[in-house]
C-alpha cells in the first residue's frame, strides 16, 4: 500500500503523554471517513499498543523518536509504527521481542501484522485493517492524498504532522491541539478557546492552502501551546486579522501571539501562541 502517499504522518517523542495524540489522530481520520466504530476501536487498541511499547521498550525508558504513518485505500487502512531504538537484535529471540511489544494483540485485531527491523535500525510494525468485514464496508471512499512533500522537515515541536487532504485538517488539528492544551493544564475557559482558534485556522486552510497537503507542529509548555502551520498562499493570512468593519476574528481575539512569515517557497506559514494567564 506504500505506493500511495500517506494521509497522515505523525512524528512524536516517545513519552506516555503523547499517546493521547496518537488516539486523537485516529479519531480525526475516523470522523472524515465515517469509519465503523468497530474498526476504530481495533485501530486505537492496536496502534496504541505498538506506540506504548515504543515508549516502554525502544529507548530503555528514555524518550526517543516515534513515527506513525497512516495509509487509506479502497483495500483497507495500513498503519506503520516506527522507532529508532534498540531494535530486534538487542533481544535474544524474535519470539521474546514479539511478546514484549504485544504482537498477539495486534495480530488478533489486524488482518495482517508484521514485525521487522527498520531499514536504518530500530523496529517497524506494519498493521493492515481490511476495508470490509462480513461484506460490510468499514469506512467511506477515501479522497486521494497529495504527494508527500517533506514540508514538515522545516518545523520543530512536540508533534509534527503532515496531512492530506486538507479536509482532514479540522478533525485532526482540533483533537491534537486540545490534547496538548490538557497536558499544558489549561483552565476550562481557556481550553474552550482552543476549539475556536483551531476551527478558525482550519476554515482558513480549506480556502487558502497552497495544495491538498499541509503540515503543522505543536509544542506545549505549562499553560502555553504553540502552533505553526502551512503552507498558505502569500498574503492570505492577512484575512485572519479582521474584516473591513474593523471587527476581529476569534483567532486575533484569543491568541496571545499571532504572526505569519514567508517560508521561502512562495508561500507562508502561520504561527499562533495561546497562553492561560490564570494564577
Amino acid at each position: 500500500m506504500n505506493d500511495v502517499p500517506s494521509i497522515v504522518t505523525l512524528e512524536l517523542s516517545s513519552i506516555p503523554e503523547n499517546l493521547t495524540l496518537v488516539r486523537g489522530m485516529l479519531g480525526g481520520v475516523a470522523e472524515l471517513l465515517a469509519m465503523d466504530p468497530e474498526l476504530l476501536d481495533d485501530l486505537k487498541t492496536a496502534v496504541s499498543e505498538a506506540a506504548n511499547n515504543v515508549v516502554m521498550h525502544a529507548y530503555g525508558g528514555e524518550p526517543g523518536p516515534l513515527k506513525i504513518k497512516l495509509y487509506v485505500t479502497d483495500d483497507g487502512v495500513e498503519v506503520i509504527v516506527r522507532d529508532e531504538g534498540i531494535g530486534m537484535a538487542a533481544l535474544s529471540t524474535a519470539e521474546d521481542r514479539q511478546q514484549g511489544v504485544g504482537m498477539p494483540v495486534m495480530q488478533a485485531l489486524a488482518e495482517r501484522a508484521d514485525f521487522r527491523a527498520g531499514e536504518s535500525g530500530g523496529t517497524e510494525v506494519r498493521m493492515l485493517f481490511g476495508a470490509e468485514r462480513d461484506g460490510r464496508p468499514m469506512f467511506g471512499s477515501p479522497v486521494p492524498p497529495a504527494p508527500e512533500d517533506g514540508w514538515t522537515e522545516r518545523l520543530s515541536g512536540d508533534a509534527l504532522i503532515s496531512i492530506s487532504p486538507v479536509t482532514l485538517l479540522p478533525a485532526v488539528l482540533g483533537r491534537l491541539a486540545r490534547a496538548l492544551a490538557a497536558t499544558a493544564r489549561f483552565s476550562l475557559d481557556r481550553f474552550s478557546d482552543v476549539y475556536l482558534v483551531t476551527d478558525s485556522i482550519s476554515a482558513h486552510a480549506v480556502r487558502a492552502a497552497t495544495s491538498e497537503r499541509m503540515g503543522f507542529s505543536l509544542e506545549a509548555a505549562p499553560r502555553r501551546i504553540e502552533l505553526t502551520i502551512g503552507p498558505f498562499e502569500i498574503g492570505s493570512t492577512d484575512a485572519l486579522v479582521g474584516d473591513r468593519s474593523g471587527s476581529k476574528s476569534p483567532l486575533v481575539l484569543l491568541s496571545d501571539e499571532l504572526s505569519s512569515e514567508p517560508d521561502g517557497d512562495g508561500s507562508e506559514l502561520l504561527r499562533v501562541v495561546m497562553i492561560d494567564h490564570r494564577r
